[in-house]
């Protein structure tokens, strides 16, 4: 077996386990700052306009919203079209925002396509130059690689290269590891996805620059282009990660498509040669996924309408390009899916080539159409901007009315959907929230289990940020009426502001230094016990990720906490099952016995405490008395 794949079995175990801490091979270093929430002076943004007036009808949007916040499985997180380069349609999920960043996973690998490009448009750089001619005067790599993999090979994803997305938490030199691993296949022979081949083009821009590929990016393409509140990881020798640890705004991320369409050129300024931008779309190897089919140079070639391509980011993070209607189609989500397999990625991608009309002149203004696609908008956000937010579609807590944009509460499927529990609200929860958490305001209950956190795992593992484990939950009822929940992880305490019925707050957690925005929408209710309980879904503004973290009363004295994280235990397991436990040895043969026979199901179970843990408490000072159900 492969060291990267033991180490990333390794450390799927110690999170199994509960360990906490310092538990990857990698050395942490805080990165991330806190996102601002004001515009640089330079910043450019993008013209606004009727969707008539570029040749497309209001009411195919409001369609499609409406379908997208309804349907089940879409966790949709914003929506952005454009239409000759003039956003004609946006709209965010409650409780995201328009204007924050947002992890990008594998969008950005198409950046990094973008800057070797230059790399390349400039004589710096040629497809066929190989690794050693590369790194191999430097680094001492004359003779010594087993195979030649070229430029080429990184960017259609044919390397071979056995170290794969593992290596990320594997060690400290990314590059040492890739240049002594083995082979699967003979480089430029078959089409095999693994972001290390991203890495190593970043690589090769601070190889050949000087510069790390984030600050190549930032002068070459991002500030050229009014891209200023962005932000991309490194690998701990502070080369920039490439194929993902992006934060980026999605109408700057409509801008990267918008720049292609442009044929590399903005602000009459030619960012990327066009020759590049045709090469890179153009189909360049097959993948033999039957869902993704055909692959460019860090981009996907989707074929749903003629020359329409894509740059995908996993769980929904998706910039599609249709060149032949001029228009670029931008979403963020947390979906499930890897690549572009989702409900919510299908709907729009049929959409797009089936159902879409549009005019090259300007349609008649519709009052009436604009005004329905504005309701919806207006309905499930309860916002009233002129690009209002839109509640994270999946709930189906709310009716839409198209015309007057009126909401109404239902209430047992609301309850069923959003919180997977039997429990429905009271129509006394007013009275509950103003005695029972008045009258648990100042308890703090000391946490039994170690190694929880209130971190997703996902975001863990991708950031090698991990918990130190929560000690302690307190709860606290302000004067002002404001109910907080504060978190006792490691040696901070996070102070997390509940948002009941339509409010909503933005609380900010500190994680090793680095810096991400949440909210929480909250609830009192009582389960199917009859125990009160205070339910809570926590959001990752910035992220593909959120926390249901549910707090149940059982006697006067102690808690039970259930969490669970979306995406969660399928995704982790479909992680561990990629583990291939070919060689001999020990650690193989345990593995093979983990992921085999009677013992796979004994490991999801595990996985599935892991991702679903329930955590008690006891309440520190015993006085507290619960309160009975005339008070409540």
């Amino acid at each position: 077996m492969p060291r990267t794949e033991l180490d990333l079995v390794s450390l799927l175990m110690k999170i199994v386990a509960r360990e906490t801490g310092e538990i990857s091979k990698v050395d942490y270093t805080p990165q991330k700052k806190a996102f601002s929430p004001f515009a640089f002076p330079d910043e450019q943004t993008l013209e606004r306009a009727t969707p008539e007036s570029q040749g497309v009808s209001s009411a195919f949007f409001a369609k499609l919203i409406r379908d997208l916040s309804e349907d089940k499985e879409s966790r949709i997180h914003r929506f952005m079209a454009l239409r000759h380069g003039k956003v004609i349609a946006e709209c965010s999920f409650e409780p995201f925002d328009m204007d924050m960043w947002h992890v990008t996973y594998s969008m950005c690998k198409s950046i990094t396509g973008m800057a070797i490009g230059i790399l390349i448009d400039e004589g710096k750089l040629k497809l066929t130059d190989t690794l050693q001619d590369i790194f191999g005067a430097r680094m001492g790599l004359r003779n010594t690689l087993k195979k030649q993999v070229t430029v080429r090979n990184l960017l259609n994803m044919s390397s071979g290269v056995d170290f794969n997305e593992a290596g990320a938490i594997s060690g400290n030199d990314w590059r040492k590891s890739f240049f002594e691993s083995s082979y699967k296949f003979d480089p430029g022979t078959k089409f095999e996805y693994n972001s290390m081949n991203t890495y190593m083009l970043s690589a090769i821009v601070t190889e050949i620059t000087g510069q790390t590929l984030f600050d190549f990016c930032k002068e070459r393409i991002f500030d050229p282009m009014g891209i200023k509140r962005v932000f991309w990881e490194s690998c701990p020798q502070s080369i920039t990660k490439g194929g993902w640890g992006l934060f980026m705004r999605i109408e700057d991320m409509a801008k990267m498509g918008q720049l292609y369409l442009q044929d590399g050129k903005w602000n009459d300024v030619q960012i990327v040669s066009r020759q590049w931008v045709v090469e890179s779309t153009a189909l360049q190897i097959e993948t033999l996924d039957e869902d993704n089919q055909h692959y460019g140079y860090q981009i996907w070639i989707n074929n749903d309408r003629k020359g329409s391509f894509a740059y995908n980011g996993m769980l929904g993070q998706n910039v599609f390009v249709y060149p032949d209607i001029d228009m670029v189609v931008v979403t963020n989500a947390g979906n499930k899916d890897v690549f572009q397999t989702s409900s919510m990625a299908v709907m729009i991608r049929d959409r797009m080539k089936n159902a879409i009309e549009v005019s090259d002149e300007p349609l008649p203004e519709d009052p009436q159409a604009l005004t329905e696609l504005k309701a919806i908008c207006k309905s499930v956000s309860l916002r009233t901007t002129q690009f209002p937010t839109i509640e994270r579609g999946g709930w189906g807590n709310r009716h839409i009315s198209m015309t007057t944009g009126s909401t109404r509460r239902r209430d047992s499927s609301f309850t069923k959907k959003r919180f997977d529990s039997p429990a429905l609200y009271t129509r006394n929860e007013d009275r509950l929230i103003n005695t029972f958490l008045r009258r648990m305001s100042g308890n703090i209950y000391d946490i039994e289990t170690s190694g929880v956190g209130l971190f997703p795992i996902m975001m863990q593992v991708v950031h090698n940020n991990f918990t130190d484990g929560i000690r302690k939950v307190g709860l606290r009822f302000t004067e002002d009426r404001h109910f907080f929940i504060d978190v006792y992880e490691g040696e901070v305490i996070y102070k997390l502001k509940c948002g009941f019925g339509d409010k909503r707050y933005i609380s900010e957690i500190n994680m090793h230094g680095e810096n991400y925005k949440v909210s929480l929408r909250s609830a009192v209710s009582r389960d199917e016990y009859n125990r009160l309980v205070i339910r809570n879904d926590i959001y990752f503004l910035e992220e593909a990720c959120m926390r249901n973290f549910n707090i149940y009363f059982d006697d006067e004295n102690h808690i039970e906490i259930r969490l669970s994280e979306i995406p969660g235990t399928e995704m982790l397991m479909n992680t561990m099952k990629t583990v291939k436990a070919e060689s001999s040895g020990i650690e193989a043969t345990i593995i093979n016995k983990l992921l085999k026979g009677g013992m796979k199901e004994a490991l999801e179970h595990a996985v599935r405490n892991t991702i679903q843990p329930v955590i008690f408490g006891t309440l520190e000072n015993p006085e507290f008395i619960m309160p009975t159900d005339e008070e409540s």
